[in-house]
């Protein structure tokens, strides 16, 4: 789980938010409306976005990434790692917002899932149960 919660505003243009990603090493930012957040942004959908749309390059980039979230899906803080799998499958999507007692405490990805069974197979004695 990343627990250093680095999101936007929906009015962020696409260029800002590819920008953050990359310099913050994620993949997935949490979109705040005020300060609840609402909806998460893929780098893959940007990422379409910017190489599928009929626009110009420049205007493509100045996309409001509004326009380009998904669904918000959460799992509170003591959920199984399976729990947040299932929320991911039923939702589409390969990331749940953690929440806390005080709101978001991180973000699990697909990718984090997959590095926790690894390292569970490399040392069976530290897995969780």
């Amino acid at each position: 789980m990343t627990r250093r919660i680095i999101g936007l505003t929906p009015d962020a243009p696409a260029s800002a938010a590819l920008t953050l990603m990359a310099s913050a090493g994620v993949h997935h930012l949490p979109v705040f409306y005020g300060n609840r957040c609402r909806a998460v942004l893929r780098e893959a959908d940007v990422i379409q976005h910017l190489a599928a749309s009929p626009t110009s390059p420049v205007d493509r980039a100045a996309t409001r990434v509004g326009r380009l979230i998904r669904p918000l899906t959460s799992v509170d803080m003591s959920a199984r790692r399976s729990d947040a799998a299932r929320c991911m499958n039923a939702a589409g999507t390969d990331a749940v917002l953690v929440i806390g007692h005080h709101g978001p405490a991180g973000i699990v990805t697909a990718a984090d899932l997959v590095r926790s069974l690894a390292d569970e197979r490399a040392h069976p004695e530290s897995a969780p149960s």
